[in-house]
């Protein structure tokens, strides 16, 4: 899978990955009466140039009659899915995954964690596909019982080093390990070790018809401290496709929050529309998600979520 920013507000449209140039921030400056818009106005904003910018007709009836469209989003953290146990040949434990939201392209390893900690049993390595969906059976040479207490976890990379190998899902202790989907849970851990618990958050992606802005407004909680790149996407958090509009890296705190991070797109002519996009926060920095044009191993995806029916608001 190619990862593009595209340079046309026309889905299916995609150019080169290039950082969108920012003004200076400002204060938002949206007129009184226009309901959540007028809340924004509070908030210290970086206003970016979008992409590139289409016709006035591409924008739709709705943008011709000034009204503003505001979506409200729950950031799911990635990746999600189950894994259901088996066995293989001679007896050999298998474990099946179904997931998304796993870097498009990556390989993983992916071990269970026997109790107590000091003994794992090494599985074939997971691998997502073009769009960070894996859905495959892995293989283990364990041919024993499964151990209650056990937990099955996966790693953010295949190869060795300590970023490789920090967990980015794992299963509850196993209870009743037997052939039904485990739930897997997103989790975040620094290169250092330290543990943030599973990342989550909210956001709003709003957009102005009357000034032609999109602004976007992010709070997250278990992240890494540090800076995050964070994309709107063509595609869904399911089947991921290229970037949209670029926002200018969002910083979670020493306690690994983001609070009320906002950014503003402008000469955006065409709304949002009813599907098709979404907004995912990653792991590393706009610096380090990609090389020769490829997701790295920081690219992972943290939060995601589908941005979807957005209410329009009609402006007095």
């Amino acid at each position: 899978m190619s990862f593009t920013a595209s340079t046309s507000h026309a889905a299916g449209t995609a150019g080169p990955l290039r950082r969108a140039r920012g003004r200076a921030p400002r204060r938002a400056r949206i007129r009184p009466g226009a309901g959540l818009a007028g809340a924004l106005a509070a908030a210290a904003v970086l206003t970016l140039a979008a992409p590139g910018s289409a016709s006035a007709g591409a924008a739709g009836p709705a943008a011709a009659r000034g009204v503003a469209a505001v979506a409200a989003l729950s950031l799911r953290a990635m990746p999600a899915g189950t894994v259901t146990f088996g066995r293989g040949s001679q007896g050999r434990l298998t474990v099946t995954a179904d997931m998304f939201g796993l870097t498009p392209g990556s390989s993983h390893n992916v071990d269970l964690v026997l109790p107590g900690g000091s003994r794992t049993i090494r599985f074939s390595a997971l691998t997502a596909n073009g769009v960070g969906q894996a859905h495959s059976t892995l293989r283990s040479g364990f041919t024993g019982s499964l151990p209650l207490g056990s937990r099955l976890v996966i790693r953010m990379g295949a190869r060795r080093g300590r970023v490789a190998s920090e967990p980015i899902a794992e299963t509850r202790r196993l209870s009743r390990p037997g052939r039904r989907p485990h739930r897997l849970i997103a989790v975040e851990v620094s290169a250092g070790g330290i543990g943030y618990g599973t990342p989550r958050g909210r956001a709003t992606v709003f957009y102005d018809a009357s000034r032609h802005t999109l602004t976007v407004t992010v709070s997250a909680s278990g992240l890494t401290p540090g800076p995050h790149a964070a994309h709107i996407h063509l595609g869904s958090c399911a089947s991921q496709g290229p970037v949209k509009y670029m926002l200018r890296d969002l910083v979670a705190g020493r306690r690994g929050r983001i609070v009320r991070a906002v950014r503003v797109f402008t000469n955006v002519t065409t709304p949002i529309p009813a599907r098709g996009w979404y907004l995912n926060v990653h792991q590393g920095n706009s610096r380090d998600i990609l090389s020769n044009g490829q997701p790295t191993i920081f690219f992972r995806p943290l939060i995601c979520a589908d941005i979807i029916g957005a209410g329009y608001l009609h402006d007095s």
